[in-house]
């Protein structure tokens, strides 16, 4: 728990205080790494762009900002239209903000200093967007590590930092995205607290949704009492993805609830409910999925199959560990819920040619 003094982010009551060092020592491991790295010259500075503002296509309503993940793990700054940089050679690091006219608090609300800013990010200095290049040219810059590369889940590219003036300085886009993925793949013990955080909030709105359903309900119903749970209970503003709330047929739908078909059924008497839904907590994400009956009674068939999957789902957590494949780790999952399918009666064959056939896809496709 960080003391009352030191900067912190919370949502108040009795929401995480997630303390700001916990950016300051991913920075550290950021230019460590990169101290280490032979292309990167003296005078070098990352330099990450946060998310914009926008609004909806053409209209001025403004969609709740969240901010992009790379500059959020490094900064843990919630305002759009900011830049970041840190000065590779010595660690210290510099928040730009824009500089907004006074007005702007009357719709707005307060409009904070560059010193409260400073308190507030926990960063070394704040300056504006607009002064950029004088700032960095006076602390030496001579070249920035901007973020590009291609995301392996979506295929999109990052968003690479671009602003008026960059043209004065040198720009190595080659170095910093391999290494930064990198060190958000290795969490930190605070990061830990935060991941635990979401998943307990989660974990308990998914119980609420199991002690309030009924069969005459409507998917989105659930789906409401889940968001309502983490908002009300856990500060999560956020989901981390789209709400997954299918019953009956839909729930061998991977990802309905989409716009196209936005959790709308009506719960039926026997159904067995499929809920993919996790809060996010300060950019931090859970994933959770949890299968049970609407009625709150497995049949027979319901239960071949439920145990079939918490079954693997054990043995893989029985197997993690440090060193281990999850390619090998997700073919375990599919190998015990072939055996279990096999043992009661809904394949034949032998188990080693299925897995040849990759006859568990079938079943788990994602």
């Amino acid at each position: 728990m960080p003391s009352s003094k030191e900067p912190s982010f919370s949502r108040g009551l009795k929401t995480l205080r997630v303390p700001k060092k916990l950016h300051t020592l991913n920075q550290q491991r950021l230019c460590s790494q990169l101290r280490r790295h032979t292309d990167v010259a003296e005078g070098s500075f990352v330099l990450l762009q946060g998310g914009e503002s926008s609004t909806r296509y053409c209209s001025d309503h403004e969609p709740v900002f969240r901010q992009e993940s790379y500059f959020h793990w490094a900064f843990g700054v919630e305002e759009p239209d900011c830049f970041g940089a840190i000065d590779v050679q010595n660690g210290t690091s510099i928040v730009f903000v824009p500089k907004l006219p006074d007005c702007y608090a009357i719709w707005m609300g307060k409009l904070y200093t560059r010193e409260e800013c400073v308190d507030k990010f926990g960063v070394d200095e704040v300056a504006y967007v607009e002064d950029m290049v004088d700032v960095l040219r006076e602390r030496n810059a001579k070249v920035l590590l901007t973020l590009r590369g291609r995301n392996s889940d979506s295929g999109k590219m990052s968003m690479e930092a671009t602003f008026s003036g960059i043209e004065n300085f040198k720009v190595n886009n080659s170095v910093l995205f391999e290494i930064i993925a990198e060190c958000r793949v290795l969490k930190t013990p605070l990061e830990l607290d935060v991941l635990r955080y979401a998943n307990r909030i989660s974990s308990e709105a998914h119980k609420e949704v199991m002690r309030r359903v009924r069969p005459g309900m409507k998917e989105y119903q659930l789906e409401t009492i889940f968001q309502h749970y983490c908002y009300y209970n856990g500060g999560a503003r956020h989901c981390a993805y789209t709400c997954i709330c299918g019953t009956g047929p839909n729930g061998a739908t991977l990802h309905y609830g989409h716009a196209g078909a936005p959790n709308e059924r009506t719960v039926e008497d026997g159904d067995m409910c499929l809920l993919d839904m996790g809060c996010e907590y300060y950019c931090y994400a859970s994933d959770i999925t949890c299968s049970f009956p609407a009625n709150g009674k497995f049949t027979a068939d319901q239960k071949i199959i439920y145990n079939a999957v918490l079954k693997s789902s054990r043995a893989v957590m029985a197997a993690t560990k440090p060193g281990v494949s999850w390619t090998d780790m997700h073919l375990l999952a599919e190998r015990t819920i072939l055996e279990e399918l096999k043992a009661h009666g809904l394949l034949r064959g032998n188990v080693d040619d299925m897995m040849k056939a990759r006859l568990g896809a079938t079943f788990m496709p994602h």
